[in-house]
């Protein structure tokens, strides 16, 4: 990497696995927005959808093969959105290669492969994002401020879901690790766990108690609920294990929403729309006595413009980030233990 590449004062150069659907809103148009990162290079299994998008939002090189993207000498970093069955092994050699990752959720197909990635980045000394956008916005701030808020926490639920009805498509093929509870699930798995450690003042991690998942092609659950229980002693009421549900679909039938709920003592937190604040939201707080909600909204940009800066400040600045590392391996040892209770394979065994 050139001291001009790497000086703090330059554009992050930034190559895309790939041609997916999700590069365009998840960095495309927020690097457009920025002066601190720029895509220079696209790679993709074919090279007329890569210089598709290349032509189309002006990316000013297209590589062959995801080989000769990684050995480019002018991509400092790399994002990759390919199925999350080659999410490890190209993350692995993005990072061996010299670049840093982000790298799109799920984070891997399972906690060992998830594992070996982070050792990857430890080893390499480069920067490993997970791409749970979310987590960057100023909704999450403001979920563990009012979790905290709540007193001892009674009972928590989560649920996201959108129909994705072609068969064909990546997320229910098993070979590609997908699944509802890996395509959208990940997220209220997420919330869950950020509202538990927002209350208990450190990382909370759950213990999965059951799972019950409808099977659509072979391996893949579309519609997957999730019991759960998370140790928060005095944070939690009575000192007993705080239970928490997740729901999460993919099947017809289903309205595309999104919230969390978290229930203290003292009042009950309800969040719509925790996955993307820009496009609406609502927050509201209703005291246990009876008392008038609070409702109100959460402003800023898109979830993906404060992701896209939060991976530049990690790599120029060696800022630390909340969804690398053992975050993201937590996250899928959520995942495996849910299909493994439900009586299905994880992903990539």
């Amino acid at each position: 990497m050139s001291d001009a590449a790497s000086s703090s004062s330059a554009p992050l150069r930034i190559g895309v696995l790939g041609a997916a659907r999700i590069s365009p809103p998840a960095l495309f148009t927020p690097a457009a927005d920025r002066s601190t990162a720029e895509v220079v290079a696209i790679a993709a299994r074919s090279v007329e959808r890569a210089r598709a998008q290349a032509d189309e939002f002006g990316i000013p090189t297209v590589h062959d093969s995801y080989d000769a993207l990684l050995a480019d000498p002018n991509v400092d970093a790399v994002y990759n959105p390919l199925p999350p069955s080659v999410h490890a092994e190209w993350s692995i050699k993005a990072l061996e290669a010299g670049k840093h990752v982000l790298c799109e959720k799920p984070f891997a197909s399972n906690a060992a492969e998830a594992a070996e990635m982070v050792a990857a980045a430890e080893r390499t000394g480069l920067v490993l994002l997970e791409a749970f956008h979310w987590r960057y916005h100023p909704m999450a701030a403001r979920i563990a401020t009012e979790v905290a808020a709540l007193g001892p926490i009674v009972s928590m639920k989560a649920h996201f879901d959108v129909p994705i009805l072609n068969t064909e498509d990546i997320r229910h093929q098993y070979d590609l690790a997908g699944g509802a509870l890996m395509d959208l699930g990940c997220y209220p798995v997420q919330w869950l766990r950020f509202a538990a450690s927002s209350v208990a003042g450190a990382a909370a991690e759950p213990t999965v108690t059951s799972a019950a998942m409808t099977e659509g092609n072979p391996g893949i659950d579309l519609i997957t609920t999730i019991e759960m229980t998370f140790d928060l002693g005095a944070a939690g009421s009575g000192g007993d294990p705080v239970p928490a549900s997740l729901h999460t679909a993919m099947a017809e039938g289903y309205e595309p929403g999104a919230s969390l709920t978290v229930v203290g003592e003292t009042a009950t937190l309800e969040v719509t729309n925790p996955l993307h604040p820009s496009s609406g939201n609502q927050v509201s707080v209703t005291p246990t006595d009876g008392g008038e909600p609070s409702v109100s909204t959460v402003a800023g940009e898109s979830t993906y413009h404060y992701q896209l800066d939060a991976f530049v400040d990690a790599v120029r600045n060696g800022a630390p980030q909340p969804t690398g590392g053992q975050d993201a391996v937590a996250t899928m040892a959520v995942i495996d233990a849910a299909y493994t209770a439900a009586g299905f394979a994880i992903r990539g065994a």
